[in-house]
Order: C-alpha cells, then structure tokens, then sequence
C-alpha cells in the first residue's frame, strides 16, 4: 500500500507555465527525506515524513507504509518538524561585531531560514539602488540562511528611490516615526511619509513603520535627566504606551489616506492591536506584530538586567504581558519577531545613564525555544498556532508565501526540527550572535532545535551550524 502523498504541485494563482510534474519522490531517490512529527497549517501528521529534492519539498506523506528512498534519511521521534522560521526584523549589520554570518548562523542555530534584514546598517542606511544591490552581493558571499531585504528612504528627497529599489527586489519598506540617528534611522517628516506611502502603495510591497512619536518621549527624556532620574527603570517611564499608540494611529490614518499595506513592527500593548482592528474596519489592510521580548520579559527585568534589557519600545508590565498572550491565543496578532539588534557590551554598560546606552538584543536564535516554552509547552498556544506566527503568516504579509513558510510540495525545503521534551539552559556564550550575551541568559526552556535544514542541506545539527557563509541566498518576493 501506497503512503498516503501530497506531491508538489505548481501554483494556479500564478499566471506562468506550470513546470512539469516532477519524478514520483517514491521511485525516484531524494535528496533528504525528514521524518516525524510533521506540523502542516492544518493539523500534526503523526509519524509523517517530508521529502525533499533539488531544494523543493518534492512529497508530504504518512510512514506507515515506508519511506521514500533518500540520499539522507533523519528519523526524529516525536519531535515536531516544523516549517523553518521566518523573522522579518532582523539587525544584521546595526553593530559590526554581528553582520550578515554571525547573524544568519545565530538564525540557523535556532530554526530561522529565513531572514528579512533591515535597512538601516551602520554607519549609513540602504535608501537607495546601488547600496541596495551592493548589500544583495554580500548576502550572496556572507549568509548561511536565506535572505530578504527592506529598503527605506532618506528623510527628505527619497521618494524618487522606491519604485527602482522595488524592482531590485526589496520586499518592504521600512520607515521610523522616532529618530535615533538622523542618517541611519531618520524619522520621516508626516508630510514625506504620506508620499512614500502613495508611492509604495503602487509598488505592491508592504511598508512596516516603527511607532513612537518623538516628541512625547523626547520631553520625558529631558525631564528624566533634569531631575537625575537616570537609572533603568526611568526607560521604560520615558516612553509611555501614549507614545506608541499614538504613532501608531497617526500611521494607520495615513495608510487609510494612501491605500498601502501598512505594518506596525514591535508592537508592545495590546491597545495598539486594537487600533489596527479598528482600521481594518474601515478597509485598511494592516497588520502587526509582537516580539518574543515582549512576551517573555516584563519591565521588572530592567532593574535585574539593566541596560541588556533597554528595548525600544521599553518592557511593558506583567498586566501588558499577560494581555498579549490572550491576544495571541484569540489569534489577534499577525505575527512574532526577535527585533534582533545585537549589540557590543561596550554599547550596553552604563547602568548610571540608562539612556546613554545603545537599544536592542540578540533574540533570533532564541526566537521558536522561547514561544514553544512559554506558549506552546506552557499551553498557552498551539504548536499549529507557533508554525503559524512565525512561519506563514510573516511569509505571507512579506510576500514570500508560498515558496517560504509552510511545509507544502513546491515550496522551499525549508525544515526546522524541534524536540518539544529537551530542556536547556540559555547560554550567551553558546549562541552563534556575535555579541556573546543574551537577556535570556540562564532561562531554562523546554524545546529544542536540533537540526536545521535551508532547503534541503544540512545548516544546523548536532549543536552546532554546518552551513557555511555563501551557502544562504536573496530572496525575492
């Protein structure tokens, strides 16, 4: 008897020749054949196998009646098989201790295979073309994982640069409401953004705005230092919920005027999912995200961490977190991300003057450890639900569903294997960032990765990367 199989197929909302159907996966050797647990969008197939051939997911089927023949076979038990990861906000190259290896190996080391980089690198962003395509190269020579890339505007006098930079292949846009950096994260003049906006909406792509209204928190900054009110905690008091929600209404608004796809990134209280409800309402099609930090660390942190756990936005309070949560279980956030910006210790020391450090964490690595410990292990969500916040849905808003994603015949073989019963203790030291630390150190998690595949070779296993850089590749949408 035949295992019951789901061969690749060619996608019929795309207007292209289809390819011709490929070997039959059960007569014909495969490169790699994954068997297990295998989570599809709708339900675990228990004791399934993945098969994989020239990259692409060739077979989904059942073992009951055997394998397919394989060049490699990896036989996992119970553990999960997991379409790999994809993080859409990633800091590759904000510290240069990090870059595009250390950072895509610290992804691989977790269940990531997909990465969509920000643009704003150091010392300048990348708002233009030849910058763009010159960053495309150093994927090509540096990553080990996959690669997708935001391009961005400069603060005045940009717009010119976002239908060519489109066309290079960025698959969003990405634009700030706060200035850290008025060359490398510029914050957008009202007026300008309106226009990118406009214009973005012409392209296609989506445009993910980060959400703080400068002037709210640069007062509560002044005041902070006024009164020597300077210590970690005063972070979080800094940047008040106002200052995001209310960046987030005035984005939404303006979205609602240009008619773009527009994205809230890092989105830290459940008001502001209530916001994006309200617009969706009105016809507007936005969507957001949290991030792994906001689920599983609280404001108390800083005061045990201090500038480790300076993020913007700040850590919310145990009541924000526990919000959030329900608001994942109710399937009211689109998606989950790392914000991973690793920074040198040196940027990250002044317990004293806690705004005089840099804001920003490694977290990509720890990205699916972290969500399958404290939601899925602890039964607040679903493996099905895991799969699908950082998997399909962020591939989907991002335009690179269904090659990337979801385990389905055709697409990418992309495999994240996770024991959902090891436990292990988080070790700055262990992880691949290149900044050595982690604000998770010494957690205890239940659920490992212990192999990670980008499509179809070996990138992770047995605790350590095997990908070598040059190995990952751009994506476009």
């Amino acid at each position: 008897m035949r295992p019951e199989v789901l061969r690749r197929q060619g996608n019929p909302s795309r207007r292209r020749p289809r390819p011709a159907e490929p070997p039959d996966p059960l007569t014909v050797p495969c490169d790699l054949v994954v068997r297990g647990r295998v989570v599809l969008p709708e339900r675990v197939l228990e004791d399934g196998y993945v098969a994989v051939q020239d990259g692409r997911i060739a077979a989904i089927g059942t073992a009951a009646a055997g394998l397919p023949a394989a060049a490699r076979i990896v036989e996992t038990g119970a553990s999960y098989v997991l379409p790999g990861a994809v993080d859409t906000h990633v800091h590759t190259r904000s510290e240069p201790a990090e870059g595009i290896t250390h950072c895509t190996e610290a992804a691989v080391g977790g269940g990531v295979t997909t990465i969509v980089d920000m643009p704003y690198d150091m010392p300048a962003a990348v708002p233009d073309v030849e910058t763009f395509e010159r960053k495309i190269e150093d994927v090509a020579a540096e990553a080990v994982c996959d690669v997708a890339l935001y391009g961005t505007i400069r603060k005045e006098g940009g717009l010119d640069a976002i239908e060519p930079l489109a066309r290079a292949g960025a698959c969003a846009f990405k634009l700030s409401t706060y200035e850290s950096h008025p060359v490398r994260f510029p914050r957008i003049p009202d007026g300008e953004m309106l226009e990118a906006f406009r214009r973005i909406a012409g392209t296609g792509r989506l445009v993910a705005v980060h959400c703080e209204n400068q002037d709210i928190v640069d007062r509560a900054i002044a005041r902070a230092r006024a009164a020597g009110d300077t210590g970690p905690m005063a972070h979080g008091r800094s940047r008040p919920a106002v200052s995001e929600t209310e960046a987030i209404n005035r984005v939404l608004e303006l979205a609602y005027d240009a008619g773009v796809h527009v994205h809230i990134v890092h989105a830290s209280v459940t008001r502001s999912f209530d916001l994006l409800e309200r617009y969706r309402a009105d016809g507007v099609r936005a969507t957001a995200e949290t991030c792994i930090q906001y689920l599983v660390l609280d404001e108390q942190a800083m005061e045990r961490l201090g500038p480790l756990a300076k993020i913007n936005p700040p850590l919310r309070s145990r009541k924000d977190v526990q919000g959030l949560w329900a608001y994942l279980a109710a399937g009211r956030i689109d998606q989950v991300t790392s914000d991973h910006a690793p920074w040198a210790l040196g940027q990250k020391s002044d317990r004293t003057d806690i705004f005089a450090n840099a804001s920003g964490a490694p977290g990509v690595e720890t990205l699916l450890p972290l969500l399958h410990h404290a939601g899925v292990a602890a039964g607040r969500i679903s493996i099905l639900d895991a799969a699908r916040l950082l998997a399909e849905q962020p591939a989907r808003n991002f335009g690179l569903f269904p090659r990337k994603g979801v385990l389905a015949p055709g697409s990418d073989g992309d495999i994240a294997i996770l024991d959902p019963d090891a436990t292990w203790t988080v070790r700055g030291a262990e992880l691949h960032s290149g900044v050595g630390w982690t604000p998770y150190e010494g957690m205890e998690l239940r659920g490992r990765v212990t192999h990670t595949f980008v499509r179809g070779r070996p990138a992770y296993e047995e605790r350590r990367v095997v990908a070598r850089p040059g190995g990952g590749r751009f994506v476009r949408p």
